[in-house]
């Protein structure tokens, strides 16, 4: 159905060029009927009910001709083709009626042809014109019929009914075929139109990329003679590709090269010392819908760039290798887990068992030296979680004021306490859905220790001032750098609360314990703050890769990110060297400004035991040249100095304070912690 739809569619507007190249065909039928059919009826049936009117048909037969004449003659110049059209299926069925008037053949075969003028309807594809055609020629038969029974006083012939009906039913069904094949036609035609466009638009394509795609392509015949060559495979080989036509490809190539096979290459070398070139051929054959080969095509490539620059890059690889040993930094794809670095048995463990337990919602507790990726190791188990979508708040419990730890944790209820001018939803209920991580677990103090025991057992939380509790649908994730047994033993943490936390432990390996992922940390680290500093450092001497492997790294991690960083800043090429890295990381070397330096020496130890001294003044004083020391060896940078120590940045300034040093405030940020 939608085919004949889109057929009539396209018969009623079919373009006034291919009806015009019709109707001349439709001209020359008419001019055959005319002579044969008109010219026949005139001398078979002129004795039938009218006297035998020899000069009327012959001007009838003259007219069919002069219409014709006339008609081709317009035809050029016609610009309403389809009414033009229409006009002449008009002439058709009143030359046919009146033939059939003067011959007074009205029992005879004449009506039939009636039908020819439908069927040349259908020739010149004017659609619905052909069911208008059929009744036209009804109507026209009709009125014969009523002029002849008027002319001759012949009633029967109005009577005779079932030839009238049969000769009308014959005009509608040759008109109903002829639509229907007519529209199936023009739907072939138009696909046909199609395709014929769509063809030469491949052909077009095809000559546009064979004329200008860089390789060469040389198609050959069953006895290898060149049929033809693109524009590239004449500049390749040096050829006029119209000359070359009938020639053996194999003349044109050295005599010890042979055509390759389907699929193989061959590669060669043409020319001079001057004008030397390497080639590369591969062919391939075309067959045809038997599998039988008809044709062979030859890719011709130049490869002597690529030569070149292969020769070039084994230069290149050489100079790598002796620089490899001024670099010696691996970044090998595949040693980072969630922003993790390493490559080492312990770090694969770490990697294995995060990705095993992270699906799960299982508590986790995190245990490790400081620095040495805490945090990193809590987002990786929420990044592979189904928490992933949620929020991940991360929350820093040594932070945090006693007297506020219970409100950021639960949040409060407005007017709970003085300032409590609106209700506020605490951490854990903005990690609801994902996760929350506590970090330095160990510092929380004994009170908020039994709420957050409560919080694992009914996963319930009550805001400060609040009586309601409120459901919590949150991970936990904890972590400490201290000993939670011993602070057990010390009465300082709850063994309950320890328990609940340690369902999954996760040991994060201290930097000394894998000193084969320094390489891979200090490139990923000196990328990093190279980067951020906008500077082009991207080599290590091996003087100070040695110095950097076999440093033991108190602080792990963080103190690598702090050492590199401060080697980066000072650093003024793209060599990292001895002179850039920090003073405490080179006791046996100074500066490059004081060459041999007679070394200061270290200031003797104050005495054990000082009589007339309290064990309290005396400890008192040790620890004051401690923290002194520290600061002196980082450079007066408090935070590296309490990572020397192995001390809370916190309790490096409560110690400072104590003894008049300067401790300084910083402001607390509630929502979130070091990496730790």
């Amino acid at each position: 159905m939608a085919v004949t739809a889109a057929g009539e569619r396209g018969a009623a507007t079919a373009p006034a060029t291919d009806l015009r190249a019709r109707l001349g065909w439709f001209l020359l039928v008419r001019l055959l009927l005319v002579s044969a059919f008109f010219g026949a009826a005139a001398m078979l049936y002129s004795g039938a009910h009218v006297s035998p009117v020899p000069d009327s048909s012959l001007g009838l037969i003259a007219l069919g001709y002069g219409i014709t004449a006339i008609s081709g003659l317009f035809l050029p110049s016609v610009r309403r083709v389809f009414l033009y059209a229409a006009v002449q299926i008009g002439v058709d069925l009143g030359l046919v009626s009146l033939m059939i008037v003067l011959t007074g053949a009205l029992q005879s075969p004449l009506p039939v042809l009636y039908n020819v003028v439908i069927l040349n309807a259908a020739l010149l594809c004017l659609g619905r014109g052909i069911t208008l055609t059929a009744v036209a020629a009804t109507t026209a038969y009709a009125a014969v019929i009523a002029l002849l029974a008027f002319i001759t006083g012949d009633v029967h012939l109005t009577q005779n009914l079932f030839t009238h009906l049969t000769n009308v039913l014959s005009f509608f069904a040759i008109a109903t075929l002829a639509r229907y094949l007519t529209t199936q036609l023009t739907a072939a035609e138009r696909l046909l139109e199609q395709q014929r466009q769509a063809l030469g638009r491949i052909e077009d394509l095809q000559r546009l990329v064979v004329n200008t795609i860089d390789h060469g392509l040389v198609v050959t015949d069953g006895a290898g003679r060149i049929t033809s060559a693109n524009p590239s495979a004449a500049e390749i080989l040096g050829i006029d590709p119209i000359a070359a036509a009938g020639v053996s490809l194999n003349a044109l190539l050295p005599a010890s090269v042979a055509l390759p096979s389907d699929g193989e290459s061959v590669e060669f070398t043409l020319g001079d010392t001057d004008t030397r070139r390497v080639l590369r051929v591969k062919g391939a054959t075309v067959t045809d819908t038997f599998q039988l080969p008809v044709a062979r095509v030859y890719v011709v490539q130049d490869i002597s760039t690529v030569r070149d620059m292969e020769s070039r890059l084994r230069e290149h690889d050489a100079i790598e290798a002796y620089a490899s040993s001024v670099q010696p930094l691996r970044d090998t794809p595949g040693t980072t887990f969630e922003g993790l670095v390493g490559e080492s048995e312990g770090m694969r463990r770490m990697f294995a068992l995060i990705e095993k337990i992270a699906p799960t919602d299982s508590t986790v507790l995190i245990t490790g030296e400081s620095g040495t990726g805490k945090e990193l190791v809590a987002r990786a188990v929420h990044a592979r979680s189904t928490r992933a979508k949620h929020e991940f708040v991360a929350v820093n419990c040594g932070a945090i004021p006693a007297t506020l730890i219970e409100s950021e944790f639960f949040g409060h209820v407005r007017g709970a306490f003085t300032g409590a001018i609106a209700d506020r939803p605490g951490l854990f209920r903005q990690a609801n859905g994902g996760t929350i991580f506590l970090d330095e677990i160990g510092e929380l103090p004994p009170t908020l220790q039994v709420r957050l025991l409560r919080v694992l057992q009914d996963r319930q939380i009550v805001p400060v001032g609040g009586g309601t509790p409120i459901t919590v649908d949150v991970r936990i994730v904890a972590a400490t750098n201290r000993d939670l047994e011993r602070l057990i033993a010390a009465k300082q943490f709850r063994e309950d609360l320890y328990y609940r936390l340690n369902v999954i432990r996760i040991e994060t390996p201290s930097l000394r314990a894998r000193p084969e992922d320094i390489p891979i940390l200090l490139a990923h680290v000196l990328r990093s703050c190279a980067t951020r500093h906008g500077k082009a450092v991207a080599k290590v001497s091996p003087r100070t890769m040695r110095t950097l492997a076999t440093y033991s790294y108190p602080g792990n991690i963080r103190e690598l990110e702090n050492i590199v960083d401060h080697a980066v800043t000072l650093c003024e090429s793209d060599l990292l060297t001895e002179h850039d890295l920090p003073a405490h990381l080179l006791p046996h070397q100074e500066s490059a400004a004081q060459p041999h330096p007679r070394p200061e020496p270290e200031p003797a130890p104050p005495p054990l035991f000082v009589a007339g001294r309290s064990l309290d003044d005396q400890l008192a004083t040790y620890e004051k040249d401690m923290l002194l020391t520290a600061l002196d060896r980082t450079d007066g940078v408090r935070k590296r100095a309490a990572e020397l120590l192995g001390i809370k940045y916190r309790s490096l300034r409560h110690r400072l304070s104590k003894y008049g040093l300067g401790g300084g405030d910083d402001d607390l940020d509630l929502g979130s912690s070091d990496r730790d």
